[in-house]
C-alpha cells in the first residue's frame, strides 16, 4: 500500500495530517505499519483512539469484537490496570491496540498469546535483567521524524528540477541559478547543495554535490543531524541496553538480535569533536602570547642581571660625545642573551601551535625588550585558526550526518521492535502480579466462558476467588447458554458480570486473565449492557427495544451480558419483553446470555424456553446489619431476596404488634 487514502476511514484531511506530522507518505505509512501509536497520536487532531483504529484498519481491517460502550469501558479499565507495569510511554500508548478481536481473527489472537507466553517465561527467569530494562527503557521515546526548515540553499539548474524536488521545499530553500551563474557565484554561502552540471571542482566546506535522485537527507544533511540531536537521549538509552545480560532465552535472543543491528550506533554516539583541540588553542592564544612575552622578559633580565661593563677613560669620553656608540656597545654585550630568550619564546609559540601546522615568521616580535609580539601577526594566526576550525567542524558534521543517515532506517526498526518488546514485558509483569493464566481457547459448541479462582483486579481489595461459567463449553462448566443471575443487593452480581466480561474480552484480546484457570469459546461480538437507571420514556424505550432486537436477532456468534435491564419499563412489561428476547437467544446456538435480574421468577414464568437461574445468596445479616454473602454463585438455585432476609431478622428480634406486621409482610413475598 502506497496511498494513505487506501486505509479504511482515512480521507484527504486525515491523510494530510499524517503526512505533515510524520514527514511524508512513506514515513507515515511506516509508522502505521510499525503500529507506532505514540507518534501517530502525537499529531494535533488525532486522538489515541483514532490512532489505534488507523493501525488496526491498516493491519487488515480486523474490527474489535466489542460492540457496546459498556464493554469497551470495562476493557479500557483493564488496560489502565496493565499500563503502570509498562516501562516506556510509547509502549503504554501502544497498549491501546490490544483490543478484543472477533473469533475469525484467531491467527492474530494466537500470535498475541505466544508473545505473552514467551514474555512471561522471560520475566520469571530474568528478573534482574528485567529490572535493569525497566530503569533504562523508561526514558525511551518514539523516534522523532525530521521537521522544520534548515539553513541550507539547494541550487538547481532549471524550474523543472524544482518541481521534481517539491517535497524538499519543506526542509530547505530551493532556487534556480541564473543564466551564466556558476558555483563561484555562491561561494559566500556556507551551506549549499549543488544539483546539476558543472559542480565545484573540489570539496568546499559545508557544500554538497548531489543528483536529483538523491534522498532529502543527503541533499540536506542538517536534517540527519537534527534527527540525531532530537533522538540522542533515546539512542543513548538504547546503547545502554547492550550491557544487560538477557540470558539464554528466546525472548532475550530477540532483544539481542535487535540490538546487534545497531552495532554502528556507538560510533555515532561516541564521535569526538575533532575541532575541540583547535578551539582550545584559539581560545587560549592571546593568553599564551602574554605568558610567553613575560617569560622571555624574565629570561632576559635573569641573563643580564650579573653582566658587567668595563669602560676606560678614553672610551668614556667617546661615548659621551656619541651616545649611539654606547647603545651599540650595550646591545653587543646583551644581544646574545636577548636572542637566546627570543628564540626560546618563538619555539614555545611554535610548540603551542604545533598541531595546527601554522608557521610563525621569525620577525614576529614588535620589540625585543621588553618582548612584545606583533599584534598583526597574532591576529592573522587567530584568523587562520578560526578558518581551520570552520573547515574541521563542517567536515566532521558532514561525516556525522552521513553516519546518522545510514543508521536512520535501522534505528527506526530497532526502536519500534524494542517498544513492542517493552509492551509484552509490561503485560507479563502485570500477569505475574495479578496471578494470571492464559485461557484455553475452545472451539465448537457455541460461545462459552468458564473460570476457576477468578480475582476481580479493579475492586481495590483482596477479592474472594470465584468459580463460574456458562455457554456451550463442556464439563466442568455448568451447562446453559441463557442464564439469569439473581441475588442479594450488594451481593456481588455486578462485580461478577464485570468479571465475566473481563475474562471474555481478555481472552479475545489474546491476553492472560486474573484466574487460576479459564476456558473461553470465542465469538464474533461482545455486548455488555450496564444498569439502566429509572424507567425510560416512550421514545427512549423504543430506541432501546430496537437496539435489543438487533442484538438478539443477529446470527453472528455473540456474548450478551446485561445488568438489570428490567428498569427499561414497568416490571410486568419488562418481564414479558425480556422473556421474549431470551426465548430468541435460547433458540439460537450462536448466542450466550448472562443477565443479572431481580425479576428472574417473573421472566421464567413468561418464557417458552428454559433458562438456567443462578443465585448469589446472602446467608443473613451480621451484628452490624451487613449482609453475609456467599460470593460464589449457586448454579441452578435462585437466591433469596435481600428484603426477605431482613424481614425475617426483624420479625425474630421484634415483639408484639411489630412482629406481627413483619410476619404479615413476609407472607406476601
Amino acid at each position: 500500500m502506497k496511498d494513505l487514502k487506501l486505509i479504511p476511514g482515512v480521507g484527504e484531511n486525515l491523510a494530510s495530517k499524517l503526512r505533515e506530522g510524520l514527514g511524508g507518505d512513506d514515513l507515515a505509512l511506516k509508522a502505521i505499519e510499525d503500529k507506532d501509536v505514540a507518534s501517530i497520536s502525537s499529531i494535533n487532531g488525532i486522538s489515541l483512539t483514532k490512532a489505534v483504529k488507523i493501525v488496526n484498519d491498516f493491519a487488515g481491517g480486523a474490527e474489535s469484537a466489542i460492540k457496546t460502550k459498556d464493554a469497551q469501558k470495562i476493557h479500557d479499565l483493564l488496560l489502565q490496570d496493565i499500563a503502570p507495569f509498562i516501562s516506556s510511554s510509547p509502549a503504554r500508548r501502544k497498549l491501546g491496540i490490544m483490543q478484543p478481536l472477533a473469533s475469525d481473527c484467531i491467527d492474530e489472537i494466537n500470535a498475541r498469546r505466544q508473545q505473552v507466553s514467551e514474555a512471561t517465561d522471560f520475566v520469571v527467569k530474568n528478573r534482574s535483567a528485567v529490572e535493569e530494562w525497566a530503569k533504562i527503557f523508561s526514558k525511551v521515546r518514539s523516534i522523532k521524524r525530521p521537521h522544520g526548515k534548515e539553513d541550507r540553499l539547494v541550487v538547481v539548474s532549471c524550474s523543472e528540477d524544482v518541481n521534481r524536488l517539491a517535497g524538499l521545499g519543506k526542509y530547505a530553500r530551493v532556487v534556480v541559478r541564473g543564466e551564466g551563474e556558476t558555483w563561484k557565484d555562491y561561494l559566500g554561502l556556507h551551506r549549499v547543495t549543488w544539483i546539476g552540471p558543472n559542480p565545484p571542482p573540489e570539496d568546499i566546506p559545508g557544500w554538497k554535490v548531489c543528483v536529483l535522485s538523491d534522498d532529502n537527507m543527503k541533499m540536506v544533511p542538517e536534517l540527519a543531524l537534527s534527527w540525531f540531536e532530537d533522538n540522542e537521549e533515546t539512542l543513548q538509552k538504547i546503547e545502554r541496553l547492550k550491557k544487560i545480560e538477557f540470558g539464554l532465552h528466546g525472548f532475550g535472543e530477540r532483544i539481542s538480535v535487535v540490538l546487534e543491528k545497531l552495532s554502528p550506533l556507538s560510533d555515532l554516539l561516541e564521535a569526538e569533536d575533532d575541532a575541540a583541540d583547535l578551539i582550545e588553542v584559539s581560545d587560549s592564544l592571546w593568553r599564551e602570547v602574554k605568558n610567553i612575552e613575560g617569560s622571555v622578559n624574565d629570561m632576559i633580565v635573569s641573563a643580564t642581571s650579573e653582566a658587567t661593563l668595563s669602560i676606560d677613560g678614553g672610551e668614556m669620553l667617546t661615548y659621551y660625545t656619541d651616545t649611539t656608540r654606547l647603545q651599540d656597545r650595550l646591545r653587543y654585550e646583551v644581544d646574545d642573551s636577548i636572542q637566546k630568550a627570543l628564540q626560546t619564546g618563538l619555539e614555545r609559540l611554535n610548540n603551542y601551535l604545533g598541531l595546527t601546522g601554522i608557521e610563525i615568521p621569525n620577525n614576529c616580535f614588535e620589540t625585543e625588550y621588553p618582548c612584545v609580539f606583533d599584534r598583526t601577526i597574532v591576529s592573522k594566526i587567530e584568523e587562520e585558526l578560526d578558518g581551520m576550525i570552520t573547515v574541521k567542524k563542517s567536515t566532521q558534521l558532514m561525516l556525522k550526518a552521513d553516519l546518522a543517515r545510514s543508521l536512520m532506517e535501522a534505528v527506526d526498526y530497532a526502536v519500534s521492535e524494542l517498544i513492542d518488546i517493552d509492551l509484552w514485558i509490561g503485560i507479563a509483569k502485570w500477569s505475574q502480579m495479578r496471578r494470571c493464566s492464559l485461557p484455553k481457547i475452545e472451539f465448537g459448541g457455541g460461545p462459552g466462558c468458564y473460570f476457576e479462582g477468578f480475582r476481580h483486579p479493579l475492586l481495590g481489595v483482596d477479592p474472594v476467588p470465584v468459580d463460574y461459567g456458562f455457554g456451550g463449553i463442556g464439563e466442568p462448566c455448568p451447562q446453559g447458554s441463557v442464564v439469569l443471575l439473581t441475588g442479594a443487593n450488594s451481593g456481588g452480581k455486578t462485580s461478577l458480570i464485570e468479571g465475566v466480561s473481563m475474562v471474555i474480552s481478555l481472552a479475545h484480546a489474546g491476553l492472560p486473565v486474573p484466574a487460576d484457570l479459564a476456558r473461553v469459546s470465542l465469538a464474533q461480538e461482545i455486548h455488555v449492557m450496564s444498569k439502566v437507571t429509572g424507567t425510560q420514556s416512550a421514545g427512549a424505550l423504543e430506541r432501546t427495544l430496537v437496539r435489543l432486537a438487533k442484538v438478539f436477532g443477529s446470527k453472528d456468534t455473540k456474548f450478551v451480558l446485561a445488568d438489570e435491564l428490567e428498569a427499561i419499563t414497568e416490571p410486568d412489561a419488562a418481564s414479558g419483553i425480556l422473556a421474549g428476547l431470551l426465548d430468541v437467544a435460547a433458540n439460537e446456538p450462536s448466542t450466550s446470555v448472562l443477565m443479572v435480574t431481580h425479576i428472574g421468577s417473573s421472566i421464567c414464568e413468561k418464557m417458552q424456553e428454559n433458562a438456567r437461574v443462578d443465585g448469589i445468596e446472602a446467608r443473613g445479616l451480621d451484628e452490624q446489619m451487613e449482609l453475609i454473602v456467599d460470593r460464589v454463585p449457586k448454579i441452578g438455585v435462585p437466591a433469596k431476596s435481600t428484603p426477605e432476609l431482613i424481614l425475617k431478622r426483624l420479625q425474630a428480634r421484634s415483639q408484639g404488634s411489630e412482629s406481627e406486621i413483619f410476619r404479615s409482610i413476609l407472607s406476601r413475598l
